[in-house]
Order: structure tokens, then sequence, then C-alpha cells
């Protein structure tokens, strides 16, 4: 093993009877803990279902026993070893575009712990919380850290689709089996065999066809639309909803029988608002991210606006705070943010710029101060904007002298400031 973590190999072949109480099973286990992407063939005398089973959710390419010929040896070897490759390639780009989980504080590092745990285990997991806290986010990554990694993790959104066209989406279809239907076309059940199918609104999911999805749950076993093929494939289902469940079964629009399946492991991705003490590093993160997409200067956030987003409750969680860090960098200029671009919601049902936020916790003199220097950048920064930065129209437009501006904003003015006209 210890040879094994310190040189490449290609492919293994492994017998899980190796003597001397070595456990063929563990082997395979630590094998794949140390290079998840090498293909690792099970040959061995005792064939066993239920061994055959273990070693395929532990990653095993191929299980047989010792009577194949070594021409067939030969050809499995073969493929396996051609497939190796874009194989390595799929998992190198997904690390690339893998974005981390940040955080530091107790609900995000339990988080962290819980992935960990569930990620090797191979299991059904249903993913609960807020539109736009990390769901999906934390589906990949689940998906990243498993033996699966080196295959696809397909997504399907059950959200608002009519039963047909779910079960064609999720089934697939035979040629004919409704107009339209010109080709034989592999649902994403099928098409994620060996890898991973994320389910999304599963609470959503139409009535009629969760019995059947149960049933592919339990079983793997299905069949296309107009199709008579039992078909099986081995998937790993990840689903999500930011619904209670238990509400939807009450409801009459969920199945208890699929609710408790999918109860079996249940992680929980916590609201931003639970983890504020987490916020400026995901700012931090997402700046670098849109500065290097953009090609601009990651613009600097002044302590009064890093402290109202610690403030705010961000009802649409990360996403909405990703979409205001992009903002941010995308309308910098000189290394300012735009603070007039920031969409930050009082409610649920009405959006205003964020051009205060009262600071409660301050002697009155201190927060009508800090609130006051708060207002007059935000407001200068804003007609700035609409005059295309030109000091002499903004201070025009506010009926200002163009000092003021300068000092509200800690701006020197420049040469280029000073030519400025009308």
């Amino acid at each position: 093993m210890r040879k094994f973590s310190e040189c490449s190999v290609d492919l293994i072949l492994l017998d899980l009877r190796l003597g001397r109480g070595i456990d063929g099973l563990e082997t395979l286990r630590r094998l794949k803990r140390i290079d998840p992407d090498v293909p690792v063939i099970i040959v061995t005398e005792h064939v066993s279902l239920e061994t055959a089973h273990q070693a395929g959710q532990l990653g095993a390419a191929h299980y047989c026993n010792k009577a194949p010929s070594l021409k067939e040896l030969r050809l499995l070897i073969n493929q396996h070893l051609q497939n190796l490759p874009w194989r390595r390639a799929y998992r190198d780009e997904l690390r690339q575009r893998h974005t981390p989980f940040i955080g530091e504080r107790p609900a995000a590092r339990r988080l962290f712990a819980e992935i960990e745990a569930i990620a090797p285990a191979d299991c059904l997991v249903l993913i609960t919380g807020e539109t736009g806290s990390g769901k999906e986010l934390v589906a990949r990554e689940i998906h990243r850290r498993s033996h699966r990694a080196n295959l696809p993790m397909l997504i399907l959104n059950c959200s608002n689709l009519p039963p047909a066209i779910f079960e064609s989406e999720f089934f697939g279809h035979e040629a004919g089996a409704f107009t339209g239907a010109s080709k034989r076309q592999k649902g994403k059940f099928e098409a994620a065999h060996h890898g991973t199918l994320f389910l999304d609104e599963i609470s959503d999911l139409p009535l009629e066809s969760q019995p059947k999805i149960l049933r592919v749950i339990e079983t793997g076993d299905f069949r296309r639309l107009g199709g008579n093929e039992e078909l099986h494939a081995d998937v790993r289902i990840l689903a999500a909803t930011n619904q209670n469940l238990k509400d939807a079964v009450a409801a009459g629009r969920f199945r208890t029988d699929l609710l408790y399946r999918l109860q079996s492991v249940e992680i929980h991705v916590p609201a931003l608002r639970q983890r504020t003490e987490d916020i400026p590093l995901i700012v931090k993160y997402y700046l670098d991210e849109f500065s290097r997409a953009l090609h601009k200067p990651a613009p600097d956030i002044p302590d009064d606006l890093m402290e109202a987003f610690c403030r705010y409750d961000w009802p649409g969680n990360v996403r909405e705070l990703r979409g205001e860090v992009y903002n941010l960098v995308l309308f910098s200029h000189d290394g300012k943010p735009d603070r007039s671009r920031l969409r930050l919601r009082r409610d649920d049902n009405q959006e205003t710029p964020m051009l205060f936020q009262p600071l409660f916790d301050l002697p009155y003199e201190q927060a009508k101060d800090k609130l006051l220097v708060q207002f007059q950048q935000e407001y200068f920064q804003s007609v700035l904007a609409r005059c295309d930065g030109n000091y002499s129209r903004a201070a025009e437009m506010a009926g200002v002298n163009r000092t003021t501006i300068y000092r509200a904003l800690n701006h020197a003015p420049s040469d280029h400031d000073e030519m400025q006209t009308d």
C-alpha cells in the first residue's frame, strides 16, 4: 500500500482472498482512498452476489472469477485503460470548477463533517434547506468525495413537470412512445449509470410518478416509456427540497413511503443568516472569483458595507450574496464599489437599494455620523455613475461643488478630474 501511494498505477488486478488474514474488500477501500481514478478489476474464485455488490459500491471497475481466458482478460484490461484518460481529465476539470465550501463557524463545520461522513457511504441522501442556500453545491461535494467522482453527476429538476414529461426525462423513451418520439432516448437515470443523479425540488415530483421512483430507488430496475425490456442501472440518487415534506404528505401531495425512504439519511444546509460570521470569507472568495472572470481588480469593500452585509438577513442566501458581489465587481470604478447597484431586499415582496442600514448598537451621535457618511458616499457614487464618472456634471446635478464630492468619497482630485468640463 505504501508503494502504491508513492507511484502512478494505471490499473490493478485484485484477488479478494489475499491470505494472511488480509481483507480484499478493505484493500479495495484503501486503494480507492489513495487514488479514486485507478480501475480495480476484481478477480476471484469465490463468486458471491453480496461481495460483488459490495465491491461495486467501493468502486471496483469489474468483478469476475478466475475462469476468463488470457485473451478475455487482456480485452477487459485494454477496455479500462482506454477509458482512463478521459475519466482523469473529467475529474481534473471537476476539481478546477469546484467551488469550495467557505466557513469557520460551528454551523459550517457541522455541514463539512456530515458531508465527509456521507460521501463515501454510497447511500441515498435528502438535502434540505432554503432557496439559494447551496443544496446543489452540497450534492456536488458529496459526489466529488465519493468513489463515483470520475463519472458525471446529472441533474433533473422536478418542479413544474407534467408526469409524462418527467417520466420521459427520468426513464427515457423508445421510438414511437409518444407523438414526436422519433428515436430511442436514454433518460437521466440510465445515462447516470455508475454515477450520480441529483433530483432537485423533489417535493414537486408528480404524485402519480412517485411509486415508480420509489421502485427505482429500491431496486435500480426500470423501463423506458413505450418499452417492455426491464433495464437496470447502478446510480446513486441525491435529492433536494426547500419544502417540508411532512407538510406535503399531510396535503396529499407526497407519498408517505417515499418520504420514509428519502429521510433515511438527511443533511440540512443552514441559511446564510445562521452563519453571518462567515460572510466576509464568502465575500472575499467571490470578489477574487469575479475579479479573475471579469479581468478587473477586486474593489475594496468598506467596513460599513461589510457590516451591512453581515446585518442583512439574506432571504436569497448565498445565491443572493453571490449576485450582489458580482455587481460590485462588474460596476466598480477605480477600485471603488458602486453601491447604487446593490439591490438588497427589505422583505419578500419588495426590492429597494440599500442606502443605509440602522446602527442601533451605537450611541445616537455615532450612529448619525456614520449613517451620514454612508449616505453621502452612496449618494455621490450613484450620481457619479449616472454622469459616467464626470465630477463636474455630478456636482452640477447634486447642487454642490466638486470638492464636496471629493471629500465625501475620500478622493483627491486628479489632473483628469480637474480638466473635466460640462
